[in-house]
């Protein structure tokens, strides 16, 4: 890519669910990029599905409150202003524990991000 992309109204590339919602911002499809970036908001309780990138790493970063991350038979809490980097290939699942809901950004350094449900 040698231009620039700006992606003005997010609104359109955003899926909301009974979970939440998830805002894509940039990818190979929306904006040309070689990596992913998405905004997920999570519901207090709900969860997105177990999962793993089999080409791409993924960086969480938390923008407000409180998330469990569930990854190789073991749990990490995130809160406000904390990062986790996820290997490609590492089952994972991100879960809402607060009672407010969870906004953090999910980047992948792929444009095509590829999800396997596990």
């Amino acid at each position: 890519m040698n231009h620039l992309v700006l992606v003005r109204d997010s609104e359109r590339n955003k899926t909301e669910e009974d979970w939440g919602s998830m805002t894509w911002m940039a990818n190979q499809t929306l904006s040309g990029s070689s990596v992913a970036v998405g905004r997920l908001v999570l519901r207090p309780g709900f969860s997105d599905s177990s999962h793993s990138h089999s080409n791409a790493d993924e960086v969480i970063y938390v923008f407000k409150g409180n998330i469990r991350v569930q990854m190789a038979g073991s749990e990490i809490d995130l809160q406000t202003g904390d990062a986790l980097t996820i290997p490609l290939k590492l089952t994972h699942q991100i879960k809402n524990i607060g009672k407010k809901e969870a906004e953090m950004t999910l980047s992948y350094s792929s444009g095509v991000r590829k999800y396997t449900a596990e």
